[in-house]
């Protein structure tokens, strides 16, 4: 379940000149933002109206940089792929968020064109990310240019200490919060895990029962050597008992018990 990641406007908006080594800087970028999303690595976050300049770059492109950097071709090319393709991009209308301030911008971005519109779009989406996110974590970040072009990481101009999202590179992707949740059930609660159930089941978890023995006794060896005994004497299992599963696993308690009770994972829906 991957995070959610917004372009900077720099990545955007190329109508206006830019030097070589900032078109250099933001093809490298594009580039391997491009590839983590087809990795499923991330999902690209736009709103309608960041989403509608993407489609509409034609009208504003500036090529008059095509003689001194080539490369413009293959940023218009990866640009519009973004604004048509479906898989691995998210939008989301925000427009009846209120009670918003603008996001600051990074520093290299500018508060014209786009960058006005990127800001007040950023402001209503950090109001619908923290009723939805847990306190000091994101499931949305903004890609750093830089870092992604693999400079440091640069910083807000935010002299105001507006809330923002964190401005991160590739390696900060993990730690990121999932920008999906599982759909489950109100009734789960009353519902119990039988030993049929885990013994069948426990491998769509990532387990595999052993029991060397013969006995009653078995163990469910998980990657990494991470084992969790299994007694069919036990014919109900406590979820006490099944939420060990969780820090073996990784998935949460909810989602271990759905699963092992109906032998498929839940759905899931965006956070936002």
């Amino acid at each position: 379940m991957p995070p959610l990641l917004c372009p900077s406007p720099n990545i955007v908006d190329q109508s206006f000149p830019r030097s070589v080594d900032e078109l250099e800087m933001i093809e490298r970028a594009l580039g391997r933002i491009c590839g983590f999303i087809s990795e499923a690595k991330c999902r690209l976050l736009l709103t309608p109206p960041l989403r509608e300049f993407i489609i509409a770059l034609d009208e504003s492109f500036d090529w008059t940089k095509m003689k001194d950097y080539p490369g413009l071709q293959i940023v218009y090319s990866l640009l519009a792929q973004l604004g048509l393709q479906q898989h691995g991009i998210q939008t989301v209308d925000l427009t009846d968020v209120t009670g918003y301030v603008a996001h600051p911008l990074p520093i290299g971005c500018t508060a014209e064109g786009l960058g006005l519109t990127w800001t007040d779009e950023l402001g209503r989406l950090i109001v619908a990310h923290n009723k939805k996110a847990q306190p000091g974590k994101f499931f949305v970040a903004v890609a750093c240019t830089f870092a992604f072009a693999g400079r440091p990481v640069g910083v807000y101009d935010n002299p105001e200490n507006r809330p923002a999202f964190p401005l991160v590179a590739p390696i900060d992707l993990a730690g990121l919060d999932d920008s999906l949740e599982w759909e489950l059930p109100h009734d789960l609660h009353l519902k119990s895990v039988s030993f049929d159930d885990a013994y069948k089941k426990v491998k769509l978890l990532g387990g595999v029962v052993e029991n060397p023995s013969g006995s009653s006794h078995y163990q469910v060896r998980f990657e990494g050597g991470r084992t969790w005994p299994l007694d069919r004497n036990y014919r109900v299992l406590p979820d006490a008992f099944v939420k060990q599963l969780a820090p073996i696993t990784g998935y949460p308690f909810e989602c271990i018990k759905y699963v092992l009770i109906n032998g498929e994972w839940p759905p899931q829906k965006s956070r936002l």
